[in-house]
Order: structure tokens, then C-alpha cells, then sequence
């Protein structure tokens, strides 16, 4: 009896057809039809157009040299000697044009499509191409300085939906968001907080707020709830203890906010890895060590340098061109500092630490990444490292996104997450309840009905906030102040 649950109709249907061209192919041979000969190597397809036929073989032309005949002779012979197909997927089977052997499907095999979809239930349609390749999906990863943006629906829907696809193909599919909670924009959220704080005590006047600071009312609130806190204890410490010890009181609290807000958009990640882990661990210093035993590090001016450009060759980003005083264009090599002169490892090194941890501990076999597409110099920088620290770049895709370009009135919308101008993903969702709110009490309207995935347009929802979307081909480069590599 067949097992419908495990039923791959296609599969079934090419193998089938394969075996049917193999059996008549050895009774022409036995009949004397065709002359004794080993059978050719030859195909099984899904023609382009099915009029002539569900699968096509070209196994009479394939056969020419091997049997010495005309392939029309050939598939005539074939066609003869075909079994009977009334306990087949396959109600006919006709030559046409040279010699292609074309079989058509009986009614049978599609009442078989119908009894594997209801076996497989809500598997349906589940494959086993990947062979349970371990993937990791990494997406959005946007810095925890504040809420989640517009920018970020692109880059969630996009990774959510490459990574649901991937899953149903068949592998090992794992969804991660780097937490990018080290390095100079983390100091920066904490500076912010840090003098909101001071000004609850002291006041605006008596405490000015610098420009480059992150200028969005979200500070304001969690530097409130730091002093409902602690009160005014801070007040006579120094500074850079308010800095770090807001700071690292307030990360928690955005993390779980971005975790709400993908939450709430449908996007759910299997990993939040935290940037800061590197530097606690000791990754990133086993990251230079082993560069170094490779001779893929040099020292000058005091700082670590990784030869990115002899890596990155390989992959198109070895040279970079630079405009001189004289107005002369010059291609020069550019290598990478990964160790600045006081000691302080840049992202770019935290960035091969992390994606080493992907392959070398974590036993992924590929990386996906999703970034946006300013980033797109990096690319070949990061499959180069991949290289020079004894993986296999070719093992790491980057998928690159453009940019989301809005516009209010006729005008564009410029974005900042840094001076606080930014459509909150929250508020775009709430925006739209037909397609991420809930339903009334009663069970009516859109939000009552089956979920729909993240991976559906968002431009009706876009415009119920009261702006329109531009095509991709007309980008818009956000105002970012580093607001993630995969958000735009």
C-alpha cells in the first residue's frame, strides 16, 4: 500500500517514467527492434510546454550514436515496446519532432497529489532537498539603542521568509539576530541616558544635551525609569559610572522591546546572540591569534591590521579607488585594522569572531546573512576572512536589500534613529490591524481569520500611517547612525 505521508508526487512520476523508457528500451532490444547495446545516459523532464506531454525524454536522441540510428527510429522502437500503463501514473505516451518521448499523466496520479496533500497534513508540501543542512539565517540585527524601525520590517520579512523556505526545502534552518550591543553606539546610547538622567535632577538649561547623542523620546523614558529607580543616588557619582551602569540597566529592557516588536510582526528567532559574549569569551582574541598563526596580520602605528585585500581578491574587493588633491584616480590596496593603537578591537573584528563561531563552533555548513545594501563593500571583506582563518568563504552568502524610501506629502522622509525621525515598526503594525491586530471581541474582521506571514506586502499598511512607499529602484539611504547592518 502506498505511504502517502512520505509521497512525492513529481519524484514518483520521473522515476516511474525513467523506469518505463528502460524496460521498453530492453524488450526492442530483446525483440530485435533495436540493436543490443549498453543504454545511454539520458533525461527526464518537465517540459516548458505541457501540451506536448507531462515529462519528456530525450533518451532516442541521446541514443543515436549508441544504437546507429535515426533517433525518430529509435523512439518509435521505445514507444513499441512499452508496457501496459493502465497500473502507471501514465495514460499515454507519443513521440513528436525528432524523436522526444513524451508521457502524459493519467487521472490516477493527480488523485494521488490529493491523497499525499491530505496524509502530509500541514507538512504539506515539506521537501528533503536540503537534506538537513545546517543553515543559519541571520537578519535584521539591529542595534539595541532604541525601537525597532521601519527599515527593519524590510529585512525581517525578507530573512524570515528566505528562512521558511529553506525550512521547507529541507534544512536545518536556525533564525539569529546579532544583538549588537558593544562598541562606540553603545557608549553613545549610554552617554545619551546618562545626561537625560542628569537633567531630571538638574534640569535642561543647567545640562545641555549634545547633538550627537541619540535625540529620541525613548531615552527620556528609560532614563525616568532608571531615577524611578535609583533616585537621585547617581547624582554625585562619577559620570562614566552613571554612563555604564545606566546603560547596562536600559540594554535589557530595549533587547526585550525589539523581541516584542518582532514578536508582534510574526517574525520569531530560534538565537539572539550578544556581541558583547565575544569579548567576554575570549573569541575575539583567538580570532587574531589564529590570523596571526596564518601570517593574515601585520602590525603598524601601533594597531593590528588583517591583509583584507589579499583575501578579499578572490572575491572581487581588492582594490579601492581613491580621488588625490591633484584630482589624479588611483586604485590602492586597503587592508583593515582590527586592533586599534589603544587596544580596542573594531567591529570588523568582532564580526570574523562572530561568523568563525558560526561555522568552526557552532558546526553551521552554510551562513545566510541579510544586510543592507551600504553595506555592500563588506561583502567581499568578510568571505575573504572566512578564507584567511581556514574556512571556506564561499560557504557565506550575503544577501544584499535596498533601502525603504518614504514619502509624506509629495516629500521625502528622511530617517534617523539617532535624532529620533523614525517610523516605529510597533506603530506601523498598529497601523494596520487587518493584518497584525488582533480581533475584535467578537471574532470579527480580517484579525480573526488564519495569520498572515510577515513575508506579506506591508505598503497598505505604510499608507494607512499616512505615507507612501517608493519602488527600490529610486533608494533612500537612511540616516542611520549605525542602526544594524541589516536594517535599513
Amino acid at each position: 500500500m502506498q505511504d502517502f505521508k512520505h509521497f512525492d508526487p513529481k519524484q514518483a512520476a520521473m522515476d516511474e517514467a525513467r523506469g518505463l523508457l528502460e524496460t521498453a528500451a530492453r524488450a526492442a532490444m530483446a525483440d530485435g527492434s533495436l540493436p543490443e547495446k549498453e543504454l545511454p545516459a539520458f533525461v527526464v523532464e518537465v517540459p516548458n510546454d505541457v501540451k506536448n506531454g507531462d515529462l519528456a525524454s530525450n533518451f532516442a536522441m541521446a541514443g543515436a550514436r549508441v544504437f546507429g540510428m535515426p533517433p525518430r527510429k529509435i523512439a518509435e522502437a521505445v514507444a513499441a515496446a512499452m508496457p501496459a500503463l493502465e497500473e502507471t501514473h501514465f495514460s499515454r505516451v507519443e513521440i513528436a519532432g525528432p524523436g522526444f518521448i513524451n508521457l502524459f499523466l493519467a487521472p490516477g496520479w493527480f488523485a494521488d497529489v490529493v491523497l499525499a496533500a491530505n496524509a502530509a497534513g500541514a507538512d504539506y508540501g515539506r521537501t528533503s532537498y536540503g537534506k538537513g543542512e545546517k543553515v543559519n539565517v541571520e537578519f535584521v540585527s539591529a542595534n539595541p539603542t532604541g525601537p525597532m524601525h521601519l527599515g527593519n520590517a524590510r529585512g525581517g520579512a525578507l530573512g524570515d521568509c528566505l528562512a521558511a523556505a529553506m525550512d521547507w526545502a529541507g534544512y536545518d534552518v536556525t533564525r539569529e539576530f546579532l544583538i549588537n550591543d558593544a562598541g562606540n553606539q553603545i557608549l553613545k546610547f549610554g552617554k545619551s541616558l546618562a545626561v537625560r538622567y542628569l537633567q531630571i535632577f538638574r534640569g535642561e538649561d543647567a545640562v545641555p544635551f549634545p547633538e550627537d547623542c541619540y535625540q529620541g523620546a525613548d531615552i527620556r523614558v528609560l532614563a525616568q525609569k532608571f531615577a524611578d529607580v535609583h533616585g537621585n543616588v547617581y547624582m554625585e557619582k562619577p559620570f562614566e559610572e552613571l554612563q555604564k551602569d545606566i546603560a547596562a540597566f536600559a540594554l535589557p529592557l530595549n533587547v526585550q522591546g525589539l523581541k516584542d516588536d518582532m514578536a508582534k510582526y510574526r517574525v520569531n528567532y530560534d538565537v539572539w546572540f550578544s556581541e558583547t559574549t565575544l569579548h567576554e569569551s575570549g573569541a575575539i582574541r583567538e580570532m587574531l591569534d589564529k590570523l596571526a598563526e596564518r601570517g593574515a596580520t601585520y602590525e603598524k602605528d601601533g594597531a593590528i591590521w588583517y591583509r583584507s585585500m589579499q583575501y578579499a581578491e578572490k572575491y572581487g574587493g581588492n582594490k579601492v579607488t581613491r580621488k588625490g588633491l591633484d584630482g589624479e584616480v588611483t586604485d590602492e590596496d586597503k587592508d583593515e585594522v582590527l586592533v586599534r593603537a589603544n587596544g580596542v578591537p573594531t567591529y570588523f573584528a568582532a564580526d570574523i569572531a562572530y561568523h568563525y563561531n558560526k561555522f568552526a563552533v557552532r558546526g553551521f555548513s552554510r551562513a545566510i546573512d541579510v544586510w543592507g545594501a551600504d553595506h555592500h563593500g563588506h561583502v567581499a571583506r568578510m568571505k575573504g576572512a572566512m578564507d584567511a582563518i581556514g574556512l571556506d568563504g564561499e560557504k557565506l552568502d550575503i544577501v544584499l536589500m535596498q533601502f525603504v524610501r518614504l514619502m509624506q506629502d509629495g516629500q521625502p522622509v528622511r530617517m534617523s534613529k539617532r535624532t529620533g525621525k523614525a517610523i516605529g515598526l510597533a506603530e506601523l503594525l498598529d497601523a494596520c490591524p487587518p493584518l497584525f491586530g488582533a480581533a475584535d471581541p467578537a471574532g470579527n474582521g480580517p484579525g480573526g481569520l488564519v495569520p498572515r506571514p510577515a513575508c506579506r506586502r506591508i505598503g497598505r499598511c505604510v499608507r494607512a500611517a499616512g505615507f507612501a512607499p517608493r519602488r527600490s529602484d529610486q533608494p533612500h539611504r537612511w540616516q542611520r547612525g549605525q542602526a544594524g547592518r541589516g536594517s535599513g
